[in-house]
């Protein structure tokens, strides 16, 4: 098959859960023999020719942020123009958008309606929008500011919706990550076919997050106190992943723990516009010696982090489409406490209830990783996380019922009588 993806930016410039999701499963979709090319942005002031990445062909477009509606325009401007260059070399049998702030003005064109597409749907921006936009009103310390903000916004998240729900209908298949995001698309999209919708998890690559051969030496090598329990989370510091409530939890946690005869520490992994916030609050909090704030961390870095740790964290408030973190830390066979927001008690829920937390708050955050030291010692000994990741999460599972869902949608589309 060709297929062509679209999204914002591609890894190494871009990093994060999506960026990692696409460029794993298309990498994997080239080596069986596929034609992959994924059309993404780029802040370099001459993009240049297509690039080979591991199998995949990368069309790069220069982008220059404006305001939100320049910026929109520009991103289906050139999309649109690039992928009518690929086509027109050579047929594509699958187009997949995976932001529709770029691909709609392609999925609703004449050249898109002659082309299956089978976008992935990883979450509702325009909700991830509106949660963003709240956080910068209570921040802004401008009053100008704050009302531009609320005027501007019903405006902005209608046209994110509406984009949305276009790439969407145009849609002859869509894959989304969870059964949480599905009933997003059920809910917030009511005129999309639900038969399209087809739910196959993000995957992990099992042999490069594994337990490590010599703990000890991994925590030795990041300077982990061997005795100390590792509390490790992976996030970009952004509002909605709770990294406020997660914090906060670290006083009771830690006055628990000491009462217990146990020290604990706290690292976060990841860059974003709460940093700032978050280096306050531990500050305040007395919590100095217990927490640190590592920024982002290399791609080797994040692998012994999860293997050093002896618990993951994931606190997200809202808005959890998948969790790629959740099943990397498993996958080493760490144990991870979450949150029942999003798709995280899809996978959690299967392990273990007291996996997961009461609710969002810090309360019962640290509520959970409190009793967590106490049954904490029933997993020794045991794979059972990583168990758990190499029957449902292992890349070669999760890219074979991709291109199967390709191939389907695909050949039904050419089968389809003429005048669909």
């Amino acid at each position: 098959m060709h297929i062509v993806c679209v999204h914002r930016g591609m890894v190494p410039e871009r990093v994060g859960g999506t960026y990692s999701y696409i460029y794993e499963l298309y990498r994997r979709l080239a080596a069986r023999g596929h034609e992959v090319r994924v059309i993404a942005s780029t802040r370099q002031e001459c993009a240049g020719p297509p690039v080979d990445l591991d199998g995949i062909r990368v069309h790069r477009y220069s982008f220059r942020r404006a305001t939100p509606l320049l910026s929109t325009l520009q991103h289906l401007a050139n999309t649109r123009r690039e992928f009518a260059r690929i086509a027109e070399r050579r047929p594509v049998d699958i187009l997949s958008v995976h932001e529709s702030q770029l691909g709609y003005a392609l999925a609703r064109s004449r050249l898109g309606s002659s082309i299956c597409q089978v976008p992935t749907f990883h979450a509702p921006v325009f909700l991830e929008f509106r949660l963003d936009t709240a956080w910068r009103v209570r921040h802004e310390t401008s009053p100008a500011k704050r009302l531009s903000l609320r005027a501007s916004a019903p405006l902005l998240e209608r046209a994110q919706r509406a984009l949305e729900r276009g790439v969407l209908e145009a849609a002859q298949g869509i894959v989304v990550l969870s059964r949480y995001t599905a009933g997003h698309i059920e809910r917030e999209f009511p005129s999309v076919d639900r038969a399209a919708v087809e739910v196959i998890p993000g995957g992990v690559d099992t042999g490069r997050f594994r337990p490590a051969g010599d703990r000890a030496a991994v925590r030795a090598s990041l300077g982990v106190d061997p005795s100390t329990l590792e509390i490790l989370t992976v996030r970009n510091l952004a509002p909605r992943m709770g990294l406020e409530s997660l914090i906060e939890a670290m006083v009771p946690t830690t006055q628990a723990a000491a009462a217990r005869g146990l020290a604990v520490t706290l690292s976060l992994c990841g860059d974003g516009p709460l940093r700032s916030t978050l280096e306050t609050l531990v500050v305040r909090l007395g919590l100095a010696a217990s927490v640190r704030l590592l920024g982002r961390v290399t791609d080797d870095e994040l692998v012994r982090r999860y293997q050093a740790a002896d618990l993951f964290v994931l606190p997200t408030v809202a808005l959890e489409g998948f969790g790629i973190s959740t099943v990397e830390a498993l996958s080493t066979n760490l144990p991870v406490v979450g949150t029942p927001a999003g798709a995280t008690p899809e996978i959690l829920g299967a392990i273990d209830a007291r996996l997961l937390t009461a609710d969002t708050t810090s309360a019962a955050i640290a509520r959970s990783v409190i009793e967590w030291l106490d049954w904490r010692r029933e997993d020794a000994g045991t794979s059972r996380y990583r168990d758990e990741v190499m029957a449902k999460y292992d890349w070669p599972r999760i890219v074979d019922r991709v291109e199967a869902y390709y191939a389907e949608r695909a050949d039904r589309f050419r089968s389809r009588p003429r005048g669909d």
